[in-house]
């Protein structure tokens, strides 16, 4: 073989390589993102197979758990309980993700007395988000029902953990007149031990008054702000070193109060 041979078989190798082999490599450069891509596909598939399943199945044909599997609720939690909203909410759900009455479901919370707000939206993926606000109970009336800041009196719920709220009794007429009363007098009993544990109301009895310390006052039916006062005067005067003794104390005088002591019941 000649030099030109030679020569020329050396520049055919140090070439461009075959047409063959490019395809290859650039095959195996895209083979990584196709697999992503059918990954993501799949995916979303899944996804929009979920949903389109929730959309066209009537509530009927699905479980209470795969229906509400869709429904996501926020909420105190203390009057109100999450099975509570849920079954309200559960008729709806026939509806489907885009033609659910977001309006009708608010509605129906809020027929619930308890439920004072209520927020119903769409969100991808879960379909429903819903947050619930409740009525603040203020005091407790009698033993089966609480007052709520908007002035209603509420049914107690079993489940609820009222505290240690203030007691109001009276008749439910004068329910607006007891309340007033009461936050005056709350205004004026602040400090520890002075606070107001229970005020009731008769025509007959006029105003009673208990006090967080266990003390009960006899106010009468008038001028109830000036009574009381009277007595936190001679609370932090003549009465302060005994007021561990006190019992009741009726305020029904002109410029004086009649006192019991625990010990002695049987002696004003």
């Amino acid at each position: 073989m000649g030099k030109a041979q030679r020569a020329h078989q050396k520049k055919k190798v140090r070439g461009a390589r075959p047409i063959s082999d490019r395809g290859e490599r650039a095959s195996r450069n895209w083979r990584p993102l196709l697999i992503i891509a059918l990954a993501m596909g799949t995916l979303a598939g899944l996804s929009y197979g979920g949903l389109w399943l929730w959309q066209r199945t009537p509530v009927q044909q699905l479980s209470r758990v795969d229906a509400l599997e869709q429904v996501r609720v926020k909420g105190p939690f203390n009057a109100v309980t999450q099975r509570q909203v849920e079954e309200t909410l559960l008729p709806y759900l026939r509806e489907g993700f885009f033609s659910a009455d977001i309006r009708g479901m608010r509605e129906a919370l809020l027929q619930n007395p308890w439920i004072s707000g209520a927020s119903v939206s769409r969100r991808w993926p879960r379909g429903v988000e819903v947050e619930v606000q409740e009525a603040q109970p203020l005091a407790a009336w009698g033993e089966d029902k609480l007052l709520v800041a908007s002035g209603e009196l509420l049914p107690r719920p079993a489940q609820m953990n009222s505290g240690r709220l203030p007691e109001l009794a009276g008749d439910e007429e004068l329910v607006e007149r007891i309340v007033a009363q009461y936050q005056a007098l709350a205004g004026l009993l602040t400090t520890r031990d002075m606070e107001v544990k229970r005020l009731s109301f008769d025509d007959l009895a006029g105003w009673q008054l208990e006090l967080v310390s266990g003390v009960q006052l006899h106010l009468g039916h008038d001028e109830l702000l000036e009574r009381v006062n009277r007595f936190l005067q001679l609370s932090r005067g003549v009465l302060a070193p005994h007021l561990e003794k006190v019992s009741r104390v009726d305020t029904r005088y002109g410029n004086a109060v009649a006192v019991q002591w625990k010990e002695d019941k049987q002696q004003n």
